[in-house]
């Protein structure tokens, strides 16, 4: 009988071995996992490309803000090929890439008379610094204020189109600035960083703990909580019944926690792409919603 318990205790301590083993080579040599172990927002969330693309089919200003009296981001006003306007909207892009990668997004609004103002965050293509949670809304807020700085003077209705976790920072801002906006878009948003973790986590562990650990993500902004406190602003809730970046009941999510006016969309196309693969009907929603 001794036999048998000595053999059972070197079994289940090799076991043990094998899964610390196991655990240690995966924490270094799974970015992911190291991430959100270590609750490192730089890698977890933002996935910034320096590299510009060409964008010169498209009219555009470049110009350069600073912020916090170090860190230089750049914004750029995409000017569409008609004199028939139909709004001005603050375009917030997703977590990887850079304004650049948005263009063929863009682009299609550009077509139907509306004005395009985007922001590269910090560490995304010529824009200096490292992103972070508190950065990246810090830069969104600037460029906001830069927006409306340029558009003020115009009789068109104003949009905010959030794309992925764009969506959040686009919630926050519809949320602080009620009254100067006309309209909120969400494509494809997360409803909060928690979340994010939660679904992104490769193992049970890690799910629990972002699951028991809100207090170790930043609350500035949440979009499910934020959203809620936009009371007549219309809203177009966007999400793809396919999206395998952020998961549908995200949308889902978010549309509930809304209040009226709204209308919650649901498309087939991949992550963030409906502008691509439906860009009539986008337009004719937005119309729409600031009609």
């Amino acid at each position: 009988m001794n036999k048998i318990f000595k053999i059972l205790g070197a079994v289940v301590l090799l076991l043990i071995v094998f899964a610390f083993g196991a655990g240690f080579y995966f924490y270094q040599t799974n970015p992911m996992v190291k991430a959100i172990v270590n609750n490192d927002e730089s890698k977890l969330y933002y996935f910034p490309v320096k590299e510009m693309e060409s964008m010169k089919e498209m009219k555009y200003i470049e110009n350069v803000l600073r912020v916090e009296d170090s860190l230089n981001i750049y914004t750029y006003h995409f000017i569409p090929p008609t004199k028939e306007l139909k709004g001005d909207i603050f375009f917030i892009h997703g977590a990887g890439g850079n304004v650049s990668r948005y263009r063929h997004l863009i682009k299609p609004l550009l077509e139907n008379g509306f004005r395009v103002y985007a922001v590269d965050w910090r560490g995304y293509g010529n824009s200096s610094g490292k992103p972070n949670y508190k950065g990246v809304l810090k830069d969104t807020e600037t460029a906001f204020a830069d927006f409306r700085k340029r558009t003020l003077q115009d009789s068109l209705k104003t949009i905010v189109y959030g794309m992925s976790l764009g969506g959040q920072l686009a919630v926050k801002i519809t949320k602080d600035n009620q009254s100067e906006i006309d309209a909120l878009v969400l494509d494809g948003s997360i409803q909060s960083a928690q979340q994010l973790a939660i679904d992104y986590a490769p193992v049970q562990f890690l799910k629990e703990k972002a699951k028991k650990n809100p207090a170790d993500f930043n609350q500035d902004y949440v979009a499910i909580r934020d959203i809620q406190d936009i009371y007549n602003t219309p809203k177009l809730i966007i999400h793809s019944q396919s999206d395998h970046d952020v998961s549908f009941k995200q949308g889902e999510n978010l549309f509930k926690a809304a209040k009226a006016p709204k209308e919650f969309w649901i498309t087939k196309t991949e992550h963030i792409m409906t502008l691509k693969d439906h860009p009539d009907q986008t337009v004719q929603k937005i119309n729409e919603l600031i009609q």
